[in-house]
């Protein structure tokens, strides 16, 4: 009785371990097919940036969000001194000017990846004379090597890319350290970008488009286009992601420079 009982729990030992390989097997196996399903759906299927939610085709935002973002309307796109035209994409609020400023002080790359893309889908139909390039407000080598990256040229990737025209990104420098604009009022601006930028190259255009990430007062720019007038060129355009709108100009206390 006792060969016969030690042979019967050996043989269900034996057993015991078969059955439980093959439920580690077919678990591991389990897992990996549900990875392989999110990775999948991942691919075909892109979750929107905002939301999660399934995203239109060929397109980082599902429709509600798209709805939902703060397009501005052409009359907002008032006139820049300097400039012969101006155009952005969006009005400076929810949710864009939270998201610009944690792609700032977050480096949230792939955030800004993502607003580049959306800047482009507002600004394009508004385009009424194709500049020959576009040149991103250059940052200041000091605030580059601390930020890691420009925010104004990563947002007009996208852009350069849709219209198949040159970015400009060496052509003139920022040679003054300067105050963050957002430190100072409306009065004190333009002192503090005067003869901020130099050239550093010349120039073979006559139509370019200025970029910035977010226009305010418009004091940067306007040193920025009179450098570039005094050197040739004929037509000026600024461009950025957001501005202000009107009533919002006695609030905006937190605009990014």
């Amino acid at each position: 009785m006792d060969r016969r009982a030690g042979n019967l729990r050996r043989t269900f030992l034996r057993h015991g371990q078969w059955f439980s390989a093959r439920i580690t097997t077919r678990t591991a196996y389990t897992l990996m097919l549900t990875r392989l399903r999110r990775i999948t759906h991942h691919l075909l299927q892109p979750d929107c940036a905002f939301c999660g939610e399934p995203r239109l085709p060929d397109y980082p935002l599902c429709q509600a969000c798209h709805d939902d973002l703060p397009w501005l309307a052409a009359h907002h796109n008032h006139a820049i001194p300097g400039c012969d035209n101006s155009i952005s994409a969006f009005a400076y609020q929810t949710p864009i000017s939270p998201l610009l400023l944690s792609i700032k002080f977050g480096k949230r790359l792939r955030d800004l990846t993502t607003l580049g893309e959306l800047t482009a889908v507002g600004i394009l139909p508004q385009i009424s004379q194709l500049p020959q390039a576009i040149l991103p407000v250059p940052l200041h080598p000091q605030r580059l090597h601390e930020r890691g990256f420009n925010q104004a040229l990563e947002l007009a990737r996208p852009l350069a890319k849709q219209l198949g025209i040159p970015l400009l990104t060496r052509t003139v420098v920022r040679q003054k350290a300067t105050l963050r604009q957002t430190e100072l009022d409306s009065t004190q601006r333009p002192q503090n970008v005067l003869q901020a930028f130099h050239l550093n190259a010349p120039l073979p255009y006559t139509r370019i488009a200025l970029f910035d990430d977010v226009i305010t007062t418009g004091a940067t720019l306007r040193s920025l286009a009179q450098l570039l007038r005094a050197n040739g060129v004929q037509h000026l355009e600024a461009w950025s992601c957001a501005r202000p709108i009107q009533r919002q100009k006695h609030e905006f206390d937190r605009q990014i420079d």
